[in-house]
């Protein structure tokens, strides 16, 4: 039986989507496949594209649902505490161990509640879905085993229309797709792997083989602004951290530079090469790129940063989502450390101390360690998050997909 908490939060759900539901599609510009799942409890699982996917997702699938939310949306007061009257979000700590996250799911579902959540854990980076945990398949066939579905969803067309780099927003269409339901006997004959495999064939997207097979207009100003928050590698040079943007051209400090269209789509300037056409391939081409170089890197000397940024903030996240500002200075990753250097001190992170490591929004890095503390670091530069993450990745041994 449900409790009181969860009717009013049906509720409030319900009103909210009568009355909020066709504004948001006509606002948006979204169109979409309206889902009335056939199994309950169920979970919805999307491609995560922009910060208005919740309501993208709630005015498609009918029924009441619960988020899954990163806790950095929630810092502000009055924001909790509205989320915690109105909707009831189950927070997860990006960068931290996922493990309440997990039980909290599995208690709404076996109370009867739906669930939404986007495994990739974080809007695209780079126009495509993002990495899916291996172990959603195991989480989703947990879930099967207590009665729930399963239903797959596609979003088309966010990426283009609010990049998570972008400085502005655009103009311009998005489309939700259905996909499949599982219902929990399918997901019962299903091995884990299987899931996984479902999971991310169902909700792949690749922005770009989209833009080439329908070409759409994204319209707006600025429209290059902080690309170099996700490419950091000029493709002719091979300098990181070289590049800048303004207007629609994206350069690097050696001269090369690009322009990016209303389609997403790179164009080359007057006499330069086009290495890449699209953020996607520039991106795994970045990636493999340090990967290729991993050895040099491996090879340095301790004292010598591999990369750093001044302009830093770091802050200790404490329990009450209240942020302890430890200074501002510079950013440093070594061989086989962070470090940071302010007007407050030096701190030393290990990374046999990190325990998880995450990035979200444009620039804020996010990390936990192995005693439970919780920090984050923001830029007052127009810097990458992303070529963090994947140095820190490749130094502990682990990929970056």
């Amino acid at each position: 039986m449900l409790n009181i908490r969860v009717l009013w939060h049906k509720a409030v759900y319900r009103t909210a989507r009568f009355i909020a539901g066709p504004a948001v599609g006509r606002h948006l510009h979204y169109t979409y496949d309206i889902v009335s799942p056939k199994n309950k409890p169920y979970m919805v699982f999307s491609n995560h594209t922009t910060l208005w996917d919740h309501l993208m997702i709630g005015i498609a699938i009918k029924g009441h649902m619960y988020y899954v939310a990163g806790e950095h949306l929630f810092r502000k007061k009055m924001v909790r505490l509205f989320a915690k009257i109105f909707i009831g979000p189950i927070i997860r700590k990006k960068g931290a161990p996922a493990v309440e996250v997990i039980r909290d799911i599995k208690q709404n579902l076996s109370s009867g509640v739906n669930i939404w959540m986007a495994p990739e854990g974080v809007r695209s980076i780079n126009g495509e879905t993002a990495f899916i945990s291996p172990g959603t398949g195991r989480l989703v066939k947990e879930c099967g085993d207590l009665g729930a579905s399963l239903v797959t969803y596609r979003m088309h067309g966010g990426y283009l229309r609010r990049p998570r780099w972008g400085k502005s927003p655009r103009e311009g269409q998005m489309r939700g797709e259905f996909v499949h339901e599982y219902s929990p006997a399918e997901l019962k004959k299903m091995s884990v792997d299987e899931i996984n495999e479902a999971i991310n064939r169902d909700l792949y997207v690749n922005t770009f083989d989209d833009q080439k097979k329908n070409p759409l207009r994204y319209t707006g100003t600025d429209l290059a602004e902080y690309l170099e928050t996700i490419l950091y590698v000029c493709p002719e040079c091979r300098q990181m951290g070289k590049l800048h943007s303004k207007g629609d051209i994206l350069s690097c400090e050696c001269g090369y530079s690009v322009k990016y269209n209303e389609f997403g789509l790179f164009e080359p300037t007057s006499g330069q090469t086009l290495h890449h056409d699209n953020i996607a391939d520039w991106d795994h081409w970045q990636r493999d790129f340090i990967k290729g170089n991993l050895p040099k890197y491996l090879n340095t000397p301790k004292d010598v940063a591999i990369e750093s940024d001044e302009g830093q903030i770091l802050g200790k996240v404490g329990a009450m989502k209240s942020v302890e500002n430890l200074g501002t200075g510079k950013l440093s990753i070594f061989v086989d450390r962070f470090e940071f250097e302010g007007d407050k001190g030096k701190f030393i992170f290990p990374f046999t101390d990190i325990e998880g490591f995450a990035f979200s929004l444009q620039k804020k890095i996010l990390f936990s360690l192995h005693n439970g503390d919780y920090f984050e670091v923001e830029s007052e530069i127009q810097r990458s998050a992303e070529k963090y993450m994947v140095l820190y990745r490749f130094l502990i041994g682990k990929e970056y997909k």
